[in-house]
């Protein structure tokens, strides 16, 4: 039995250790270590049964833990959560390898239990799931154990207690029992109020560090974060992924410097939703239908694919520009999910923009400023339209500029004039700023805007997968008729990484985790109880179809209700009726040990022999005296006391070591 205590407590302290290495990634290597110590400490005490620390080693153990998680804090971390973590980790893995009493094994189980409460308030993991479910079934488990070797002691019969005690069917309850815990936690967790407003709604996560979307954005913005394979939000596409590439804008600039680029006007319009909605405009020839599901960012843009005319989601007002800008109020730090509508026809009927756009101002001041015009005009062939100069200039670049993260100095004025006139290489804000800065000089309104390429398709759940790596910029040109139109310069030399069939399947599983656990909300709630009241007002509507149209009285439904109640009792006193006959046959375990081991002698009772003819037949003392007291309790109804099970085992004992006959 005390081995499988031990085992038991083993195994919850490695779940607490799990989770205990879901609350950071900079302790995760701490408590690997440990989780290796704690397994050879296990085996240890298993071969030797004496636990491997001494009780003195132990309190200076634990002091030097203490001083420990004071250090960590102060000098390393500056975060008690996380500095308590690894604390904790320490003293259970010290406690575990300590143990010598019940209390010890009480101790591991609420440190451990404090670990996943920590891992609840940290981390948002599906893994997390899987870790305070094994924690429930094998905790129930041990305190079963635990509350069971205690009686055994204290009734003296200690280690004379059967092995199969903690067999399977003792285990396969106890998970049952598990398990119904754990559906009666969602249960609650599905029907207590939201109250995921105001301070009250904790942020999932801290938010991502990301460039590019502020009021300015410099030169070498985007290329920081195009290496970086960090997930930034998850769109899914309603009818399907379209076929041509999806652009995810976020803002739009207007002001080049030399260095970088910044809005000139500023956020003009504060809108307020109505029941959630936000509309900038109408519809268009072809509408995109998206739902974002956005990760904690430290930028006011919200995202969504290119010319947005309406929004949806749990927000309060949002900020919005002449020039398709979408901002909240500040940067999140919570999960955002909305759903954003766009038209994706091409460019939209809008007004004339103002002399802001045709700002060339940077050009005259610029030593080379009219290389690059004269570039510009080269590269136009001629072309008059608007929409000539930008396709061809466009083409320009694509055949003549070369994409790369690491450009060579060329020794230019600044980092547009080594881009167009000597690298003739650079990443896509080059592309962007340098057609762009073209088309003002060649007098088409133009600026740049910043957002995300589509990223990877998910075709099991149905959306993009966009991370920072996708971040890109591209050019919005005015062209007469049509309005603003996307044109995009950069060479198409981004490789897309592409994951197998098991990495999708694992990303829709935490996909689904934050959305319908993490993010659970009131209007989930509300959604599941309409949809729960829609299928009983169908229930309801096929038993009427089934009964007759005719209403019964209140005699009626008393009868009904009276041949019920008979019924549900006739059902209880024969299910009662049953378990006693059941009981009743059902031999005691001291009697099945004892005919067990006389048949592995050889010694085996006949089919119509009764126990005491049995007994007689084979004339061993010992045989009889457990047939007696056999058939004291199963015909008296007289059950052997504590002494007498004691000196049961000492018998059951001398049997197994009889001879074959």
């Amino acid at each position: 039995m005390r081995s499988h205590a031990l085992a038991v407590t083993s195994i919850i302290s490695l779940l607490g250790l799990w989770a205990g290495s879901l609350v950071e990634a900079a302790g995760s290597r701490l408590i690997s270590s440990l989780s290796v110590i704690a397994v050879a400490g296990i085996a240890y005490n298993l071969a030797s049964g004496k636990p491997a620390l001494r009780l003195s080693f132990w309190n200076a153990a634990a002091l030097a833990a203490f001083v420990f998680l004071v250090a960590d804090y102060l000098a390393i971390s500056r975060d008690i959560i996380a500095s308590g973590t690894r604390f904790l980790s320490l003293i259970l893995v010290l406690k575990l390898l300590s143990i010598r009493s019940g209390r010890d094994h009480a101790i591991v189980f609420a440190v451990a239990f404090f670990l996943i409460l920590a891992a609840a308030a940290s981390t948002v993991s599906a893994v997390f799931f899987a870790v305070l479910a094994l924690y429930i079934v094998f905790v129930i488990w041990g305190m079963v154990v635990l509350n069971l070797r205690r009686d055994l002691d204290d009734s003296g019969i200690g280690t004379g207690a059967p092995e199969d005690l903690f067999g399977l069917p003792l285990f396969l309850s106890l998970t049952a029992l598990s398990a119904a815990c754990i559906v009666l936690t969602l249960a609650v967790f599905i029907s207590i109020p939201r109250m995921g407003v105001g301070i009250l709604e904790a942020g999932s996560r801290a938010p991502l560090n990301i460039s590019g979307f502020s009021e300015r954005m410099e030169m070498d913005s985007i290329a920081g974060v195009q290496l970086d394979p960090a997930i930034v939000m998850r769109v899914e596409i309603k009818g399907g992924s379209p076929p041509e590439p999806l652009y995810f804008r976020g803002a739009s600039l207007d002001f080049f410097d030399g260095s970088g680029w910044s809005r000139r006007a500023s956020l003009d319009r504060l809108i307020k939703g109505v029941d959630g909605v936000f509309t900038f405009g109408g519809p268009g020839k072809r509408t995109l239908e998206q739902k974002v599901w956005l990760e904690p960012l430290d930028t006011e843009v919200l995202f969504a694919a290119s010319n947005a005319y309406m929004v949806e989601g749990r927000l309060q007002s949002l900020w919005t520009d002449g020039s398709g800008n979408i901002r909240l109020p500040s940067a999140p730090f919570r999960r955002l999910e909305y759903a954003a509508w766009s038209d994706i026809s091409g460019g939209r009927p809008a007004r004339a923009p103002d002399g802001s756009y045709l700002d060339a101002s940077y050009l005259v001041s610029s030593p080379e400023g009219h290389l690059i015009t004269e570039l510009a005009r080269a590269a136009s062939d001629g072309r008059t339209s608007a929409l000539g100069k930008a396709l061809a200039i466009e083409e320009f670049l694509h055949k003549n500029y070369y994409y790369t993260l690491t450009p060579r100095s060329g020794g230019g004025s600044g980092p547009l004039e080594d881009f167009l006139l000597h690298t003739k290489e650079g990443w896509c804000e080059h592309f962007a700023t340098g057609m762009a800065m073209m088309l003002r000089s060649a007098g088409v309104p133009a600026r740049i805007a910043t957002g995300f390429l589509e990223g990877e398709w998910n075709e099991y759940g149905g959306y993009f997968i966009v991370r920072k790596q996708d971040a890109h910029s591209w050019v919005e040109a005015y062209i007469d008729g049509q309005g603003w139109m996307r044109f995009d310069p950069t060479p198409s030399s981004r490789r897309l990484e592409r994951h197998g069939a098991l990495f999708m399947y694992l990303d829709l599983l935490r996909h689904r985790w934050n959305r319908h656990i993490v993010n659970f909300s009131f209007s989930d709630q509300r959604a599941l109880a309409l949809a729960f009241e829609e299928k009983a007002s169908g229930l309801k509507g096929l038993l009427a179809g089934l009964l007759p149209d005719k209403r019964p009285g209140i005699k009626g439904v008393l009868a009904v209700l009276l041949v019920f109640a008979l019924a549900v009792s006739v059902a209880v006193m024969a299910l009662r009726r049953a378990r006693k006959g059941n009981a009743a046959q059902k031999a005691p375990r001291y009697y099945m040990e004892m005919l067990k081991a006389l048949s592995l002698k050889g010694m085996r009772k006949g089919p119509g022999e009764t126990p005491r003819e049995f007994a007689d037949r084979l004339g061993e003392a010992d045989v009889v005296q457990i047939t007696e007291l056999y058939l004291r309790e199963r015909y008296g109804g007289e059950r052997p006391g504590r002494v007498a099970l004691v000196r049961m085992e000492e018998t059951l004992a001398r049997i197994r070591k009889l001879k074959r006959p």
